[in-house]
């Protein structure tokens, strides 16, 4: 049997990239998926081309930052799959800019979608279970740059840090109802998001460089680790940050 069969849960950010990848591999792995992307075409575009049975996965359209309608979202969840056994928070957002130049549209974009939203979807799925007396799994990507700074990406990092802070809050308050919350902190991977500082060959190569393993991830690698988290493997795992980061973060190299 699929590990993850007859249980439903809601990817954000599922139009593409990591997002995109854990919709197509929480279906493999025999789960019902409610795939939310701001775009709803792109979402739908997801389920498409995997070509998934309607009973089981619907694409939805939604500002994850908008908590009104990420109610809604959850509760058409709920009554498409007759309930809901978690969340994986894959929408997310860059910004360049440092404690200089920074502007406020960048920084207020980043909260809205990294820390409002994950916020937004783990307090709607928490109502709910905890309303229902049903158990449940939260997973949140964060980032590399979520356990450590990097330069010129500061409304970034400051978002990204904060989604450690929400995985690692929920986690201790929801264990004893149940509900366990883990994060992961992915290095650079293969995207869409990151597509434009893979396009220099030069840089490229700086990146493959920085990463001990020799290359950048890629989205299903991700995915992977996501459908472990939510699974009964990980039933002691709960509160985690784990780096997914290609040994990016393991420490610095030396020369």
């Amino acid at each position: 049997m699929s590990k993850l069969a007859g249980r439903s849960y809601i990817v954000t950010g599922a139009g593409s990239g990591i997002g995109a990848a854990t919709v197509a591999r929480l279906i493999e792995d025999g789960a019902n998926v409610v795939a939310v992307d701001l775009d709803a075409d792109a979402a739908q575009k997801t389920l498409d081309d995997l070509g998934v049975d309607k009973g089981r996965a619907i694409a939805v359209g939604v500002d994850v930052s908008d908590e009104s309608k990420v109610d809604e979202m959850t509760a058409q969840g709920v009554a498409t799959f007759g309930g809901l056994d978690g969340v994986v928070n894959c929408a997310g957002v860059r910004g360049v800019g440092n404690i200089l130049d920074t502007e406020h549209g960048v920084w207020d974009l980043n909260m809205d979608v990294n820390i409002e939203g994950s916020f937004n979807t783990s307090q709607a799925f928490c109502r709910y279970a905890r309303e229902h007396n049903r158990p449940g799994s939260i997973v949140n990507i964060s980032s590399q740059a979520g356990v450590e700074a990097v330069p010129n990406r500061l409304a970034y990092v400051t978002s990204k840090h904060g989604v450690v802070g929400l995985t690692r809050g929920v986690a201790i308050e929801m264990a004893q109802h149940g509900i366990r919350c883990n994060g992961i902190a992915p290095g650079m991977i293969a995207t869409a998001m990151t597509a434009g500082m893979r396009a220099d060959p030069e840089n490229l190569e700086k990146i493959r460089k920085a990463h001990p393993i020799g290359r950048e991830g890629q989205p299903e690698e991700i995915a992977a680790v996501i459908s472990f988290l939510l699974s009964d493997d990980a039933s002691y795992v709960t509160g985690i940050m784990m780096p997914v980061d290609g040994g990016i973060t393991a420490g610095a190299a030396s020369f």
